[in-house]
């Protein structure tokens, strides 16, 4: 029997083959979509048995019995079929559906026998305000779930733009006025290379407003990044600082990895050299990236100022900086890790695998 045990006393109706007849016939009216998953089967057979069990202690008792406790778990299917992409008119469709299925069983051909004499107004009674109590639920729940992922799908894009306006306009714009630092350096001293500086800041902020223009028509502010180490080493250079000598290893062909993981993997690296130009007054540190077609490694130490292990745990009150590196490593599918010693450096390393299968961190 599904649902709860029926009650006996309702004659041949309490047949424990009668309600997988009745449900066998409401499967084959329900929409595929419905059956799909196993969970929202398994589900909508579950509520089938319970509004029979309505229906057998209504007629037990000789009035309308709802067990509430019961109705308020239709809340589930509601839930479910919004996650799913299900449209509410087939979720309110098939709360019809199951009605209709009771109705013909019931009241059919050959379905007197089924009720005791004068209870069939009782039955079908009990049997509609079960199933329209469970569509009600159902129905507020569906609205609940869209409206939570909808709010879910907002605050994604929210966290993805202050991602891009992190790493591409707060990078660039760090850059911007190192070059225009060494510039005033270079002026003041006469030196010949500020011209170089001058040209620099002016490609910088064309990248700027590139990126603006990118934002603005609801694009991917990333650019294609065909060479990783190069790119990492442009950058170093284009900082322009002495105090910190960086050295870079990739190892792997970087066109092993596809372009958007290169991508991103290039933002995160960039941004920890950032972080290591800006904060940690490091005298060295290390670039260490492993490419292959089935992961992508990296490791970045230096040996800065650092800060309390307790502090490396990624929360509300980390830098964005932070933030934003370990979100473009999960979205990716990799794990992300960092340790802190003060006065004795920083340890940055993720992985992110490329294919399926258990992988250990670098």
């Amino acid at each position: 029997m599904v649902g709860e045990a029926p009650v006996n006393g309702g004659g041949s109706l309490t047949d424990s083959s009668m309600i997988d007849h009745l449900y066998a016939h409401y499967e084959e009216r329900l929409a595929y979509a419905l059956l799909e998953r196993r969970d929202l089967r398994a589900e909508w057979r579950r509520q089938f048995g319970y509004v029979f069990d309505d229906c057998l202690r209504s007629l037990k008792v000789g009035r309308v019995v709802v067990n509430e406790d019961k109705v308020a778990l239709a809340s589930l299917l509601g839930v479910s079929t919004a996650l799913s992409g299900i449209s509410l008119d087939k979720l309110t469709l098939a709360w019809g559906e199951m009605f209709d299925v009771f109705l013909s069983g019931l009241t059919g051909f050959g379905a007197g026998r089924l009720l005791p004499a004068g209870r069939t107004q009782l039955a079908l009674t009990a049997i509609n305000r079960s199933v329209l109590e469970r569509g009600r639920i159902s129905s507020v729940w569906y609205e609940k779930a869209l409206v939570k992922g909808l709010e879910e799908l907002r605050a994604a894009d929210r966290k993805r733009a202050a991602r891009e306006l992190h790493d591409w306009f707060g990078s660039n714009i760090s850059l911007a006025l190192r070059k225009l630092e060494l510039h005033n350096l270079a002026t003041e001293s006469k030196e010949s290379f500020s011209r170089r500086h001058i040209e620099d800041l002016h490609s910088i902020l064309g990248a700027l407003f590139e990126g603006v223009r990118r934002l603005s028509s609801g694009l991917r502010l990333q650019t294609p990044v065909s060479n990783i180490d190069r790119e990492l080493r442009s950058y170093v250079d284009a900082y322009g600082l002495d105090l910190t000598d960086v050295t870079i290893f990739v190892d792997g062909d970087e066109t092993d990895v596809p372009s958007d993981v290169r991508g991103e993997v290039f933002l995160v690296l960039r941004e920890c050299l950032r972080n290591i130009f800006t904060h940690s007054g490091a005298g060295q540190a290390l670039v260490m990236l492993q490419l292959s077609a089935s992961r992508v490694c990296a490791v970045v130490q230096d040996d800065g100022r650092g800060f309390a292990s307790s502090s490396a745990t990624i929360g509300p009150r980390t830098g964005s900086g932070l933030i934003s590196m370990k979100e473009r490593i999960r979205a990716l599918g990799g794990s992300f890790t960092i340790t802190s010693v003060p006065m004795n450096g920083t340890r940055i390393a993720f992985l992110v695998p490329l294919t399926d299968g258990p992988h250990d961190l670098v």
